[in-house]
């Protein structure tokens, strides 16, 4: 799946959908049956809230109405994302919504469907490589001096296929930036031992043995520290 068609083939179309002037009680009637947290409210075919089970919940309690409309509910004013939006480009505003589902509009702003949060930070995470089948290794290197495709030589000279990494500055006050990688590799403690040999500083690594491994573990310390005097 190409990141710019990922919207677009991820959009749920069978959830809900409100007019804001459908009746409240009506809405969480149908919403209670159907078993949804919540759904989008729309005015003239484009998103304009995102009314929730709560909101409705609180109207029946007070006996409110039952002509009461959607659009008498004052419920907040929900944002969308564009269906044809990169995720690199959406994830800085996932924060601002504060339901499960996200609204997704066209550029004229007609609403076509909803995203869910959760398949969209599952597929960040299976594009960076975060569940099984990596490791993390972060190295601090001078930040004036920095080049990428030394780091990845080093790595992959060692037999070690580089599948993501971010940069970070290694403090506030401090020049220097960490290189956190995600990583596959057949001997990390080789690995990680010949990063230090070449003068790398590593700040952090996967574990790098398992319990079952203690016997080998002492075994290679032992001979590093024969290799060392």
């Amino acid at each position: 799946m190409l990141l710019n068609d990922f919207i677009e083939q991820s959009l749920d179309t069978t959830g809900p959908v409100f007019a804001d002037e459908a009746l409240a009680l009506e809405v969480l009637a149908i919403m209670q049956k159907g078993g949804h947290e919540c759904a989008p409210v729309l005015h003239d075919g484009k998103i304009t809230a995102m009314v929730t089970i709560p909101d409705l919940l609180t109207l029946e309690q007070i006996h409110k109405t039952e002509a009461m409309r959607l659009s008498d509910l004052k419920l907040e004013k929900a944002e969308s994302i564009g269906l044809h939006e990169h995720l690199f480009d959406i994830f800085s505003r996932i924060r601002i919504f504060s339901t499960h589902l996200i609204p997704v509009s066209k550029e004229d702003g007609s609403y076509v469907g909803v995203l869910e949060k959760e398949i969209f930070f599952k597929h960040i995470a299976a594009l960076f490589h975060l569940g099984e089948g990596g490791i993390t290794l972060e190295l601090e290197v001078p930040s004036f001096d920095l080049k990428l495709s030394e780091v990845i030589a080093a790595l992959e000279k060692n037999d070690a296929t580089v599948l993501s990494f971010g940069i970070y500055p290694a403090a506030p006050e401090g020049e220097g930036m960490v290189i956190a990688f995600r990583l596959q590799t057949h001997d990390l403690f080789r690995l990680v031992k010949n990063l230090e040999k070449y003068g790398y500083l590593i700040r952090y690594t996967s574990p790098l043995f398992n319990e079952k491994d203690d016997e080998m573990r002492e075994k290679a310390l032992e001979f590093i520290r024969f290799m060392d005097m």
